[in-house]
């Protein structure tokens, strides 16, 4: 009788390296220790269902609960031998994940597990910082708002302002962009009051003053640049045209358009690539900051970019079309439906409107007439006659006959164009004004975070879970989720620069092309792409065990991120 051959095969793809890493970072006992554990909870501990779960959201691009069941039980060997424990059936189940959402998103010591978790990287990895920069996104779902929850209708950043959504205020360290701190916030709130605790969180965090906090105008509120200025620490911000700052923005603008004082103007260069012009003044500022005064010396510079202004002179030249469409239609000829000014009034109101609506006051010059037209009627019902009384109606109608453009206001105007205010407390002798434009031109790094967690492969928009807990947890989850991802871009890319090495093969269908700067999510797609395998072959009342070797490719990238290939290597030996 012949032995039967029975095999069983099991993808293992990325998974070795994503929990490899998190055990480097311990990041299991970390979440254990500040998310605890019910006194009746068996089986896997939640610090390890999240780090589990966190790996398949990078494996998968998926964060729904329901499927997580059935990616453990279909990876069920290489995650009992990664985790050391057996895994049941309902380790992952709906319920267990919810109860690691509710206590990731109740726990009152989240600032702490930040803390602990940055003190955790940098003790394994290095990273160069030159700043933090602070920025905030929304993210949206189904939800009906109720009161004090945290869905709600606001300024929608994802350009859905019919759905409900919360606000995520997050800081990252330049220039790799890796998250520090992140809170989730309710949807309307704004943004102004949201960058001091968050500011002072990274303070106590990264333990070191003398930091560059970068943010957009919403940072540039008196308080928060004086409370920055009062702990040591600096700021690099635009102003925001509102209030007294709008009168003084014409004054320093105008200052070079107008009365031509171009000595002080210097042309801003990044290597051989003109990004603009402007110059800078110093002015000393004065506030109070916990019942103290604070004062300060303030850089104030008035700059030109030019890819601004072409960007501005194209959107200024297509207002400009449509206002004069829409003047030159004001006053069509009568007709069933055509609207008629018989009211001068009425049409310099319009007009008024319409040059308000498509901001281009004083750039066109308009002409209008009055028009009469009489009519003679009999008066009476009937035929007319030679002695019938008539009457004559006069209709009285306003017309545009010309609407030209002011071409020497419109010159003034282009010449106002892309300029902006930024400020700044560091010394010239640390940041020049030419450093200053390229530093705050640097913050990618923080949106690049935003599209990773709103898109693939954490994809948070829109959002399956409904309570406010859930809601904060699953993004508390997914940050962190996304610190891996960073985690593994940057140690790549800074070990591809020591060693002046790069990575060829990561691009499909370009088997020779090289990279020093590769993605996190590509480099996670190469481990996908090879279909590393689990076998487990039954014969003659043997069981052994294979999985696909590691290709050089992979085995650099675990180099290069400080982990063996006996991460692999090893499910094949201990599995039986």
């Amino acid at each position: 009788m012949s032995e039967l051959l029975a095999l069983a095969h099991e993808r293992v793809d990325d998974i070795p390296l994503l929990m490899g890493l998190q055990q480097r970072l311990h990041l299991a006992e970390l979440l254990d220790q500040y998310l605890g554990t019910h006194w009746l909870h068996q089986g896997l501990s939640n610090g390890t269902l999240a780090s589990t779960w966190m790996a398949y959201i990078l494996s998968e691009g998926d964060h729904r609960k329901y499927s997580v069941e059935d990616w453990t039980e279909r990876h069920r060997v290489t995650l009992e031998h990664l985790v050391g424990q057996p895994i049941r059936p309902v380790e992952f189940d709906d319920d267990r994940l919810g109860i690691v959402l509710h206590r990731l998103g109740s726990t009152p010591r989240w600032g702490e597990l930040e803390e602990a978790l940055w003190a955790k990287t940098v003790a394994v990895y290095d990273f160069e910082i030159t700043g933090v920069r602070l920025d905030s996104t929304t993210s949206y779902g189904y939800h009906t708002p109720t009161e004090d929850g945290l869905m709600q209708l606001g300024h929608s950043k994802d350009h859905r302002p019919d759905l409900a959504q919360f606000k995520l205020m997050a800081g990252g360290i330049e220039p790799s962009g890796h998250l520090v701190a992140c809170d989730a916030l309710p949807g309307q709130c704004a943004d102004d009051p949201l960058y001091l605790p968050l500011i002072a969180r990274i303070r106590q965090t990264l333990g070191r003053s003398g930091l560059l906090y970068t943010g957009d105008c919403k940072m540039a509120a008196l308080a928060t640049r004086a409370d920055i200025a009062a702990h040591g620490d600096y700021y690099l911000t635009p102003l925001p045209l509102t209030g007294e700052t709008r009168t003084e923005f014409d004054a320093w603008v105008g200052a070079v358009v107008e009365q031509g004082d171009l000595d002080s103007v210097e042309l801003l260069w990044d290597g051989e690539r003109l990004l603009g012009a402007g110059y800078e003044f110093q002015r000393e500022l004065r506030a109070e900051v916990d019942g103290k005064t604070v004062n300060w010396t303030e850089r104030v510079q008035v700059i030109r970019s030019r890819d601004l202004a072409r960007q501005q002179a194209v959107q200024l030249e297509e207002r400009l079309t449509k206002a004069e469409a829409v003047l030159r239609a004001l006053t069509p000829e009568p007709g069933r439906g055509k609207r008629q000014y018989h009211d001068e009034g009425a049409l310099e109101t319009t007009i008024a409107e319409v040059v308000a609506r498509h901001r281009v006051d004083g750039l066109l010059k308009l002409t209008w007439e009055r028009q009469e037209k009489q009519v003679t009627r009999y008066v009476g019902r009937g035929r007319g006659g030679p002695q019938r009384p008539q009457r004559t109606e006069i209709t009285v109608r306003y017309v545009v006959t010309a609407v030209a453009r002011d071409e020497e206001a419109i010159a003034k105007q282009r010449h106002r164009l892309g300029w902006r205010i930024l400020v700044t407390n560091m010394s010239v002798e640390r940041m020049t004004l030419t450093q200053a434009v390229i530093h705050y031109r640097g913050g990618w790094c923080l949106e690049q975070d935003f599209h990773l967690l709103k898109d693939r492969p954490l994809g948070i928009s829109p959002l399956y879970v409904r309570k406010d807990d859930q809601i904060i947890g699953l993004t508390r989850l997914l940050s962190l989720a996304l610190r891996l991802l960073t985690l593994i871009e940057t140690q790549v890319r800074h070990s591809l620069a020591r060693a002046k090495e790069s990575l060829v093969g990561l691009y499909e269908g370009q088997p020779n092309r090289a990279t020093d700067s590769p993605t996190g999510s590509r480099l996670l797609k190469a481990f996908t792409r090879a279909e590393i395998t689990l076998t487990r072959v039954e014969f003659g009342g043997r069981t052994l065990w294979h999985i696909t070797p590691l290709s050089g490719l992979l085995e650099s990238i675990l180099a290069h991120l400080g982990l063996h290939k006996s991460l692999y290597e090893s499910l094949a030996y201990n599995s039986s």
